[in-house]
This record gives C-alpha cells, sequence and structure tokens, in this order.
C-alpha cells in the first residue's frame, strides 16, 4: 500500500494505490476497508486521484506512451473503464473539481513551455483558459461555493498567490513574499481563508490568508520544516506533518492559532491521507522502509553489509579510490554525510546534519558536491573528503539542483531555475565564482549524467506533444540535440566502449532499455521488456540491470558480446540503485524492504480538551 490515498467526500469510502509488479493498482472500499475492488486503472507512478463533489467520480493524471500525461475521469462504482478528458498539447495534472460535479481545473504545460490553468467540462470535453488574463506561470483551484479562484503563481525563482472572480477576472495579488505555496487543498470549507506553506525563514512554516484583505499570519514557527497542512472538515483544525523532535511526526492544532498538538510519536514515517468526513478521525500511512548498502563481488558472488540495519541508508556514491558515501537519515528531517571502505568498516561521519542531497564524488575522490537548503534555498555546496566546513557554491534564490562533476574536476554542472521556471543547464568552478549559463529556455528537468567533457552531456527536458518530456544531448556551444521524444524516458549512461547511450523506455508493455546512437539514427534493444538497465561496468562489456519477480526487485548482469545475462541476487527483499567499482570487479547496491499500511487515529479526545 502507498500514500496516495482518500476518503470520498461523504467519508464512506476511500481509495489507495498497492504495487502489482511494475505498476501500481487503484482499490477502493467502503471506510472499513472492507470488500475492497480493483479499478481499471495502473498507473507507473503514483499520481493522486481527485474525487468529484459527488464522489461518484474520480479525476487523475494517468501517463500513457501514446499520449504522455494526459487528464482522465472514471465512474468509481460501476469499475468502467476510465475516459480520456484531455486531448490537447502538453503534460497535465488535475488540480481541482468546480463544486457542480461538471466542471475539473487543471494545469498544463503547453507546447511553447508555458502553464496555465485550465478547465474542461467533463461532459462535452471542451477546455478552456480558466485566467485568461493572467501571463505568468499558474494553476489554480475554484473555491467551496465556485465564486473564486486561489491561483498559484509560479515564476522563476519566486512563488506567490493571487485571487480572481469565477470567470478568471478581476485578479488580486494576495501575497507578494515570493516563497508561497498553496496547500494540496488550499481553501477553508467556509471558503474565507487559504492554507499555505512558506520558506521565507529557511524552513517551511504554514500560514492562514483571509481572502477578505486582512494580512497573512503564520501558524508554525519551527526551526524544523513543517508542511502538507489539510483543513478538518469543520474547518475548526489543522492537521499537518513536522520534523520537530528528531522525528517526523503528525500532528493538529487549531485553525485559529495556538499550541499544535502531537499525533503520533515513532520513529516510523507517516504520510497523510485525511480527515474523514462526519468524524473525528484522522488517516494516514505508516511504515518504515528499512534500507541498507551492500556490496557483491562479481568473481565469487560473495556479498557483505556495509551499512548497518539499525539506520536508514539512503543516497550513496561510490569514489574513484573505493570510498562509499552514504546519506544517513537520522530522522526530523536529519541526515549526515559518513563514508566507508568497499571492503567494509565503521562509517566515518564528514558531515553531520547535511540538510542535503546527491552528494557526489569528484573524480580524484577529494571532495563532495551536494544540494541543500542549509542557507535557506536550495544551493550547490562542496565538502572535502576528510571533513571540514562546507563551501558554498551558488546562493541564489530559486533552486540549484542535480550537480554534475566535470571530467578533469575542475567544474561543476547543474541545473537552476533562476531565469527560467523550468529550468537551465549551468556551470560553476569548483573553486567558486560566477555560475555560466549554458542553454537559454531549454526547460531542463534534470541533468542525466557525471563526468562531463567538453560542455557535452544528456539532459531531461519538459517536452511536448504526445512525448512530454524527452532527452536531449546538450552541445559544446549550448545547442541542443534531441535524442528521444516517443516516450518518457531516462538515461542509464554513456557506453564507454562505443559512441552510443543506453536509455529506459517506458512503453505499452513497460520499460525497455535501448542503445542509442549518439550520432543520431535508430536504437535497439539491449534488454527484455521488463528488465531495466541501472549502470555500465567500467569497461562497457558489461551492464547491470534489475527485474521484478513478484514485488520484489533482483539484479542480473548483461553481457554485450553475446547478449546472454545472469543473475546475481534471488532475495525477497528489493535490490536497486547499482554502482561500479572503479576496477569493475564489484558492485554496490541499496537493498530495501518496504513496509506500508493505512491507520486512523481518533482524536475525539485530543479535540475535545482545552487549547
Amino acid at each position: 500500500v502507498d500514500p496516495g490515498a482518500a476518503y470520498s467526500p461523504d467519508g464512506t469510502r476511500i481509495y489507495w494505490w498497492q504495487r502489482d509488479g511494475q505498476q501500481w493498482e487503484l482499490w477502493v472500499s467502503p471506510a472499513n476497508m472492507s470488500a475492497p475492488k480493483r479499478l481499471p486503472i495502473t498507473s507507473l507512478g503514483l499520481i493522486k486521484p481527485i474525487w468529484s463533489p459527488d464522489g461518484a467520480r474520480f479525476a487523475i493524471s494517468l501517463y500513457t506512451a501514446g499520449a504522455g500525461f494526459k487528464v482522465w475521469m472514471m465512474d468509481t462504482t460501476a469499475g468502467s473503464a476510465p475516459r480520456q478528458l484531455q486531448t490537447g498539447e502538453g503534460l497535465a495534472q488535475a488540480i481541482s473539481w468546480h463544486p457542480d460535479g461538471m466542471r475539473l481545473a487543471y494545469a498544463t504545460i503547453l507546447n511553447n513551455g508555458d502553464v496555465v490553468a485550465m478547465a474542461v467540462n467533463v461532459d462535452s470535453g471542451t477546455p478552456y483558459r480558466l485566467v485568461p488574463e493572467e501571463t505568468r506561470p499558474h494553476w489554480a483551484f475554484w473555491s467551496p461555493d465556485g465564486s473564486q479562484l486561489a491561483v498559484q503563481i509560479m515564476e522563476p525563482v519566486r512563488s506567490s498567490i493571487a485571487l480572481t472572480d469565477s470567470a478568471g477576472g478581476n485578479i488580486r495579488q494576495l501575497t507578494n513574499e515570493g516563497f508561497e505555496r498553496l496547500a494540496d487543498a488550499p481553501w477553508s470549507p467556509d471558503g474565507t481563508a487559504l492554507l499555505y506553506t512558506s520558506k521565507r525563514t529557511g524552513k517551511d512554516d504554514i500560514w492562514l490568508l483571509p481572502v477578505n484583505g486582512d494580512s497573512a499570519r503564520p501558524l508554525t514557527n519551527d526551526v524544523r520544516e513543517d508542511n502538507s497542512p489539510i483543513w478538518s472538515p469543520d474547518g475548526q483544525w489543522i492537521a499537518f506533518f513536522s520534523d520537530r523532535g528528531q522525528q517526523s511526526d503528525l500532528w493538529v492544532m487549531p485553525a485559529g492559532g495556538g499550541p499544535a498538538e502531537r499525533v503520533t510519536d515513532d520513529v516510523l514515517v507517516e504520510t497523510l491521507i485525511g480527515w474523514r468526513p462526519g468524524t473525528d478521525e484522522l488517516a494516514y500511512t505508516t511504515g518504515r522502509t528499512s534500507q541498507t548498502i551492500w556490496a557483491h563481488a562479481l568473481a565469487d558472488g560473495k556479498e557483505w553489509q556495509l551499512t548497518p540495519d539499525s539506520v536508514q541508508a539512503g543516497w550513496f556514491n561510490l569514489s574513484s579510490k573505493g570510498e562509499v558515501m552514504v546519506n544517513f537519515a537520522r530522522g526530523g528531517g536529519v541526515n549526515d554525510f559518513a563514508v566507508l571502505p568497499i571492503g567494509g568498516g565503521e562509517p566515518q561521519v564528514i558531515l553531520a546534519n547535511a540538510g542535503g542531497t546527491q552528494a557526489r564524488w569528484s573524480p580524484d575522490g577529494s571532495m563532495l558536491v551536494f544540494q541543500s537548503d542549509r542557507g535557506g534555498t536550495e544551493d550547490l555546496w562542496v565538502v572535502d573528503a576528510t571533513g571540514g566546513a562546507p563551501r558554498q557554491l551558488t546562493s541564489w534564490p530559486g533552486e540549484e539542483s542535480d550537480p554534475r562533476w566535470s571530467a578533469d574536476g575542475t567544474e561543476v554542472y547543474f541545473r537552476a531555475d533562476r531565469e527560467a521556471l523550468f529550468g537551465d543547464a549551468w556551470r560553476v568552478s569548483a573553486a567558486g565564482g560566477e555560475p555560466v549559463r549554458i542553454t537559454t529556455n531549454a526547460r531542463v528537468i534534470g541533468l542525466e549524467e557525471n563526468d562531463i567533457q567538453a560542455s557535452d552531456f544528456i539532459v531531461q527536458q519538459a517536452g511536448s506533444g504526445r512525448a512530454t518530456f524527452k532527452l536531449a544531448r546538450v552541445q559544446g556551444n549550448g545547442s541542443l540535440q534531441t535524442l528521444w521524444d516517443r516516450s518518457l524516458a531516462g538515461v542509464v549512461g554513456r557506453s564507454p566502449a562505443t559512441d552510443s547511450v543506453a536509455i529506459v523506455v517506458v512503453g505499452e508493455n513497460g520499460p525497455q532499455t535501448m542503445l542509442l546512437p549518439l550520432n543520431g539514427g535508430e536504437g535497439r534493444p539491449l534488454l527484455e521488456p521488463g528488465q531495466f538497465g541501472q549502470a555500465w561496468s567500467p569497461d562497457g562489456k558489461e551492464m547491470v540491470y534489475g527485474f521484478l519477480v513478484g514485488e520484489a526487485g533482483d539484479l542480473g548482469i548483461l553481457t554485450l558480446a553475446d547478449g546472454s545475462t545472469r543473475r546475481i541476487t534471488e532475495t525477497p527483499e528489493n535490490e536497486g540503485r547499482t554502482e561500479w567499482s572503479a576496477d569493475g570487479s564489484t558492485l554496490v547496491f541499496q537493498r530495501s524492504v518496504p513496509i506500508s499500511r493505512i491507520t486512523t487515529a481518533n482524536l475525539t479526545k485530543l479535540l475535545a480538551a482545552p487549547h
């Protein structure tokens, strides 16, 4: 079971996603979880469906190889096949229903890169611009009575909130700080206020914004992150998640302000589902994914565990010297960077409370570059392999992400939304200095390669038409060469032996690993459908790949010369996220055991207590 779950508007039913092999299935049942029924919807990823006001239908964004991400609708009781509502250009995400249940608001990325709020009549299928006068990137939420729209404005490096009438006119700016993000369901039940999170202090806090023009006020002000706020059905309470107290837990507080009360107090990971209408019950998923890092000797098949069971080992990266950097999660949003030899040993913390992700070794193994909000916004930092104070490489508003080293270790390439909403590729000297922009309005979502040579690398772009996303090669002059735009795809890596790149494309039959020539031309399959490449061997003669057996992920090795494969793991756990040692003798991988269940908490006594 996964966090994508929600009660129907009347509280009598609940839906949830459940994994089945390589896809997720959508299930629905009465609120007591009796008589569950699988609906004819599957998804490669988890996108939350939205109940219609009468609970008779879902709106959901689904990916198909022929159309990309589009908005679909289905009957929740008859079990009929979903019907595609949105057939126009670009990616689309369902946002909110009009209270009449006949109109649906969604956000779409147009072919020219604009993000706009759209609406569609669910009977006629006719789409229209929801806020026609707004030129900034935006999406919108209908108020409970349908008379107003709360508009989320998303400009490069800043976000804000506006209000319009039901026709999308008479735009009134409500906030201007530049850090405001509306909640998933922002409107209070009576339509008088909006919930949002703000990062103006460097950490997420929850704010309440009256729509009558009164000033916004903070509801939380903690040194840790507070986020994911949701209204109780009567509008008197707000539930949210907080990292306070050295762990992530569920809290509630009066909507008018006042002390927050803890609902959960454990090291398990919770994800908020919502209040069950008509009750004082709060539903959430709870569980823990055990994550450890292992090594596997390819010569004799010997395995050894590198990190203890007692800590969560998330992201890792293997250096050219055979040292493994591991991101240890300590709870409460706190994580440490630690290093240990590939042969095993006691992890040595080189940066405590790193607040960072995506740490990668420099080619010579002397430094790590990582993304962190330790300075208040998502910036890039470097730290020596021996530890010490980290050094900041970027300090812009907005987000700098996906750091990648140049092959000689003198520069760091990255994605930034400084002058474009979806981002462009930039580079900065590893010694510091002013970053240099490489692409212009390229809609770069992420960088896909490390050890970049001569500013020649592959990125993922927000695409257009049926592809929604595409892979492109950035060349030395900043121009882009499209490599794949037929369907959703990700990069395994460039072949060390040939002028080609391995990619995993998403088709009607699941993931397919292919080899594409970099100079253009048709690609060829490398593996069977359902087998997804993960990493090249250093000599380019082999590739490690993953595949599913039931719900467990195992690993195999493909030999390129003859196309033969051999299985290297066979366990009930999930193995994935692999890297090769520099000499090609050892694989390092993550082993995990996810456990999740839906739980409810009866808050009658807590809510009745004096506050």
